[in-house]
């Protein structure tokens, strides 16, 4: 018995790039509201500093917009390859990959 492998369509830098520039939510714990709002915070975050990968001031950003927005207490930690274990505010929490970013 042989295995078939899985036929990868070839396709434009362009047209990957609109693929992967959509926001996955991986885990969300907030109503869908809440959600839809952090998630276009999150991108528009993501998206100013993209070019230079300067994640700290994305996450600053993103940190001080949605204190701004449902209040104090917001912790955003931005990255590519990390693992991470976190205790959470019930309603409070999104987990985002945007691209290769986490």
């Amino acid at each position: 018995m042989s295995i078939q492998q899985p036929v990868i369509p070839d396709i434009s830098e362009q047209e990957y790039r609109k693929l992967i520039s959509k926001a996955l939510v991986r885990s969300v714990d907030m109503s869908t509201e809440m959600s839809s709002e952090s998630l276009e915070i999150i991108t528009m975050g993501i998206d100013k500093h993209q070019a230079t990968k300067n994640y700290e001031a994305s996450a600053q950003l993103i940190k001080a917009t949605l204190d701004k927005k449902f209040g104090a207490s917001w912790h955003c930690v931005i990255g590519e390859g990390f693992g991470f274990e976190i205790t959470y505010q019930s309603k409070n929490m999104i987990y985002v990959y945007y691209g290769n970013i986490g």
